[in-house]
């Protein structure tokens, strides 16, 4: 797949197969969100894998208010669909059964001087070639904030990565169940002077 194919084709995949998925496959996604570009090349990111049973358990213990303290705010978003809501907040308690979830932080730890924006920056950009490294590999993903909008980042931190810095995010990986249809893309969201 080339990477054009790869960025017009990915998806959101929010239901998964339980199949586990192989540790080289993790280590070639991994090393391709690690080569992602970064301010002053201070490659900010942290990476936590979580596969085995009791770190998993935890991860939906530790996520299992987040669909009450989203679902105001889902509620207004969605008004006429309440199927959506129900599904999204399914998919942020359950995690759509992903065999793997990945929480990326921003690692601790001098950052010369840039801004919180900028290394966030870096770690989204690191993020993005996980994901699609992952399409890459057949697996589906989904980068969810969820953990973040319901305050739950620090508990995330403090359980899985106390050294880090903050979360950015988690992302669910794993083979997909099915692949949705793609969204509709918004139009006039650039120009070109």
């Amino acid at each position: 797949m080339d990477c054009r194919q790869a960025i017009m084709t990915r998806r959101s995949v929010r239901n998964y197969q339980s199949a586990p998925i192989p540790e080289n496959v993790l280590n070639n996604i991994l090393s391709a969100a690690c080569a992602a570009p970064s301010a002053l090349n201070l490659q900010p990111w942290y990476f936590v894998v979580i596969q085995s049973a009791e770190p998993m358990a935890r991860l939906l213990e530790v996520m299992r208010p987040a669909t009450q303290r989203l679902d105001a705010e889902l509620t207004q978003r969605f008004p006429n669909h309440p199927q959506v809501v129900l599904e999204t907040k399914r998919f942020v308690q359950l995690l759509g059964g992903a065999p793997v979830c990945i929480l990326a932080f921003q690692t601790g730890g001098d950052t010369h001087g840039r801004s919180q924006s900028t290394i966030l920056q870096s770690v989204a950009a690191a993020i993005e070639n996980l994901l699609l490294a992952a399409w890459n590999e057949g697996l589906g993903s989904c980068w969810l904030t969820a953990p973040l909008e319901a305050g739950l980042a620090e508990e995330l931190r403090t359980a899985f990565a106390p050294e880090q810095g903050e979360l950015a995010a988690l992302i669910t990986l794993g083979y997909p169940e099915h692949v949705p249809k793609a969204p509709k893309t918004k139009s006039g969201r650039y120009i070109i002077l």
